[in-house]
């Protein structure tokens, strides 16, 4: 299977979008296909060798609207609307029907001036709508415009005629103005990423583009510069603003030595760096990457109102039929319910619904981001709101994960000396946080070429064998089953224990506290309706009882491996009356993070792992941000309801006035341009504010 992204040009109808999407999924070899509308691109994912794709797609696209165009990425396609060309006749038109109004001549040529100004005026609706009509396209947006201002004509209202295709071209362009501003106003609020680098060569420095940065090689960042590429400081010193990409308001000191991520801005010293990844593997652009793919995920909403407005369309147009039909019958005059009929065509089209509840959950996403919340898709915002039982990890998620080294226990004749080395070498490669504890106490002559064999079993401990000896260190129980007996009982304390040729040398105790201010969040988690809070630690049973305890924890289950975390975790699920989420450190949790309706990450910003498992990473490494999670998650929500109220509520208030004879024709239209334009200002205004941290 490949996939392929592509661009899409010209798409100002958010139906159309969906009807295109559904069509390339139907198209042979097309396993999978999602348009993102507001951000104007198309992924395709082919079960089979794509012969002339871009030919096709564009074809099926051209079929639903014509004039739409797909290209592949970075091809420009000059707006249609920016032409002088394009708005030529809409003023000639408005012209001839002034002209034909204001003077004095006869009732036929004021007829044929008429024709003419609303042929001038929507000459481009009415090409589209004839090519829609041919393709079989009857509930086109385009077609039911025709039909209800070629009534209009029918009836010698030409003004009411040329009036509804004028407003409905600026409405098509007011549209495509304000969802651009919204499109353009979270983009630039996550325009991070550098252009270049000042690469470090021999001759001396040059500008040279991300991608021909490999790793190893030395960049040089100005002060007021954003750092291109992750890396690690080798000359200088300085702060980095951190705040664009995290949230962080306070700025970080570095220093030589100091890892540096893409995104953030030098603020003041001058500063040499070793690459450490390449452009595409940068920070920066997988954060970027996984925002722009967001759209992709939609949500329950947005999955409704698409078959919602399949269904909404042809609903209204036969009942606009039946407003003509029912009243003629009885006796009623027939050109009295006409027009009223026609009020419910310009009515039908479900724009406004269809492009304000995805933008909503874009700017959503892009608010969340703003304040160092990475949220993969409006799913999971959708989600979180609704979120009943919320399941923890413990050591990196509610406490701070920094451990350190509290005692060391040895039997008696065992020296200390020997026991750390054993676990400095044993824990050298490992990620785990007690193997981060123990390299940033101690410190032993570590070779790889002498490792021989090497086991790490995920919640239990490390064997191997370094320069002839074998080594074990792990819990009590790994211990015990590699043959190793009257260990040092430690009652409630995290603990290493490590052997070496049979021979017991001790145990290591690790110290750890709860992050600050997560009595005070989870005390705010309840308050926005979580109901059940509780904890799945590998860690002592005695140790994680307490901590569930000081914080009023409703569950907690210790002493647990990553399958049986697994296990709990589906039985929560099962027993709770909502969705469950998990919150983990990322890393060594992948698999309930996975598991989780959503699985929100507490990883730093630099750790991989929680940027690609989790569905909702904190980047800021804060508890605090899963209230601000849940508020952006829940503002969102009454956005989309708003919207969906406005958009329907306008929409039967203009059908109920058109019955009675009070709005016209192009009263309707004014109504639909203007309840999609609030609708769509409405999504973004939560968005397009400074955040607070």
């Amino acid at each position: 299977m490949t996939t392929q992204e592509y661009e899409i040009h010209n798409l100002d109808c958010a139906h159309c979008a969906n009807e295109i999407e559904a069509g390339i999924c139907k198209m042979p070899g097309v396993a999978e296909a999602r348009l993102d509308f507001v951000n104007r691109k198309l992924v395709v994912s082919y079960s089979e060798e794509a012969v002339d794709a871009l030919e096709r797609l564009n074809h099926l696209a051209d079929s639903i609207e014509p004039g739409v165009s797909i290209t592949d990425k970075q091809v420009e396609v000059v707006d249609k609307r920016a032409s002088v060309l394009f708005w030529l006749p809409l003023a000639l038109g408005v012209l001839v029907l002034i002209i034909s109004s204001v003077l004095p001549i006869a009732p036929e040529i004021k007829t044929i001036l008429g024709i003419i100004a609303w042929l001038l005026v929507g000459h481009r609706v009415i090409w589209t709508a004839l090519r829609s009509l041919l393709r079989g396209k009857v509930f086109g947006e385009q077609f039911l415009m025709t039909i209800a201002t070629s009534g209009a004509l029918v009836l010698g209202e030409f003004t009411e005629a040329v009036a509804v295709m004028f407003l409905y071209e600026i409405g098509e362009w007011l549209e495509s103005l304000a969802v651009k501003r919204s499109y353009k106003s979270i983009q630039g609020m996550l325009s991070i990423k550098p252009d270049k680098a000042h690469l470090i060569t021999a001759e001396g420095t040059r500008d040279v583009a991300l991608s021909q940065v490999q790793v190893g090689q030395k960049v040089m960042v100005y002060p007021s510069e954003r750092i291109p590429l992750d890396g690690v400081v080798t000359k200088g010193s300085s702060s980095l603003d951190t705040s664009t990409l995290t949230g962080e308001a306070t700025p970080l000191a570095v220093s030589e030595g100091d890892k540096v991520i893409s995104g953030t801005l030098n603020m003041q010293g001058l500063l040499e760096i070793e690459v450490s990844s390449i452009d595409a593997e940068s920070t920066v652009s997988r954060v970027l990457k996984l925002i722009e793919d967001a759209g992709s995920r939609k949500s329950t909403s947005e999955r409704f109102i698409t078959r919602f407005a399949g269904v909404y369309t042809p609903a209204v147009v036969v009942a606009a039929i039946l407003v003509f039909l029912i009243p003629t019958l009885i006796g009623y005059e027939a050109a009295v319910w006409f027009k009223r009929a026609l009020v419910f065509l310009i009515v039908s089209c479900p724009c406004a619904l269809v492009i304000s509840v995805p933008l909503s959950y874009y700017v959503g996403i892009g608010k969340a981001a703003k304040q160092g919340i990475i949220v993969k898709g409006s799913v999971y915002l959708d989600i979180l709101r609704r979120v009943k039982t919320m399941v923890f990890d413990k050591t990196g998620t509610l406490t701070t994960g920094e451990l350190k080294i509290k005692n060391l226990f040895t039997p008696k004749g065992v020296d200390a000396e020997e026991l750390k080395s054993v676990v400095y070498v044993s824990e050298y490669t490992s990620y785990h946080p007690f193997a981060k504890a123990i390299k940033a106490a101690y410190s032993a002559d570590y070779d790889a070429d002498k490792v021989s064999a090497f086991s790490e079993n995920p919640g239990k401990g490390i064997s191997m064998e370094y320069d002839g000896h074998k080594l074990v260190v792990g819990s009590a129980k790994f211990l015990a089953e590699q043959g190793y007996r009257n260990l040092i009982e430690v009652e409630d304390e995290s603990c290493v224990h490590a052997g070496k040729n049979g021979i017991y040398l001790g145990a290591i105790t690790f110290a750890d506290e709860l992050r600050p201010g997560m009595k005070e969040v989870l005390t705010q988690l309840r308050s926005k309706g979580v109901e059940h809070l509780g904890v799945l630690s590998g860690d002592r049973k005695l140790k994680v009882q307490a901590m569930s305890r000081e914080l009023g924890l409703d569950i907690w289950e210790a002493e647990l491996l990553p399958d049986q975390k697994i296990e709990h975790l589906e039985k929560l699920m099962q027993a709770s009356n909502g969705f469950t989420a998990y919150v983990g450190e990322g890393m060594n949790d992948a698999p309930a993070l996975a598991r989780a309706d959503v699985g929100i990450a507490m990883g730093k910003i630099g750790n991989p792992a929680s940027i690609e498992t989790a569905d909702i990473v904190l980047l800021q490494d804060r508890p605090q941000q899963l209230i601000k999670a849940m508020e952006v998650a829940e503002n969102t929500h009454k956005s989309v309801v708003q919207n969906i109220s406005l958009a329907l509520g306008v929409k039967v208030l203009v059908m109920v006035l058109g019955l009675s004879g009070v709005s016209g024709l192009w009263e309707a239209i004014i109504a639909d341009v203007g309840v999609t334009l609030l609708a769509v200002l409405n999504a973004g205004r939560f968005g397009f504010g400074k955040s607070r941290t």
